[in-house]
């Protein structure tokens, strides 16, 4: 099978991290679409992260109403860091019958050779980019086109419109109190207020 893969955070997910799914999803006629909450962040404050359970929970109530869309615990259950390119080394391990696809938004593919051993990910996957932000189509190819001078890869863009939600933004909307209208699914929603999720 065609699995793409779309790993993060997810501190909250939200709808702009489904749209990338949708749109990978829709467009490379992708089997499935596994989501893979981050467990031992490199990048962040674990300290500062809500707790696994939590985000695992919320992941999985946003993929609910999507048969396709599938929620991994495969970083969340390790005890090493959550490197891209170790998770995309064992889901190959342990499933060489299925072709994978790597999803991420533009922001950052900008950075993605200062990424740890991002040859390794890109000798495992297809890397499906999503326009976000202020990178124009022709920065995100410009940018395929130097990577692809350092190293192998294969780098498509998915043809989408651009999503301008950002977790960040939601957590401190929601430290303020309030509830972004059309952030989340509702049961999410629901889940973050039954649960008292970022209150400061």
């Amino acid at each position: 099978m065609n699995i793409g893969i779309l790993g993060g955070s997810f501190d909250p997910i939200h709808n702009g991290h489904l749209h990338m799914a949708k749109c990978a999803y829709e467009s490379y006629a992708l089997d499935q679409v596994w989501l893979i909450p981050a467990g031992h962040s490199p990048n962040k404050d674990e300290h500062g992260m809500t707790d696994a359970k939590d985000r695992f929970q919320m992941c999985k109530l946003a993929a609910q109403p999507y048969p396709w869309m599938t929620v991994s615990r495969l970083e969340l259950d390790s005890a090493e860091r959550s490197y891209t390119y170790r998770t995309m080394e064992k889901l190959s391990e342990q499933f060489p019958m299925h072709r994978f696809f790597f999803i991420m938004g533009g922001d950052s593919l900008d950075y993605f050779e200062q990424w740890k051993q991002p040859e390794r990910i890109a000798k495992l996957a297809t890397i499906l980019v999503i326009p976000r932000d202020l990178f124009t189509i022709a920065a995100l190819e410009k940018k395929i086109c130097l990577l692809q001078e350092q190293f192998p890869c294969d780098i498509r863009i998915v043809p989408c419109e651009r999503f301008l939600m950002s977790s960040t933004k939601i957590r401190q909307a929601l430290m303020r109190g309030e509830y972004p209208e059309h952030a989340f699914p509702e049961e999410v929603s629901a889940y973050i207020r039954r649960h008292h999720l970022y209150q400061s």
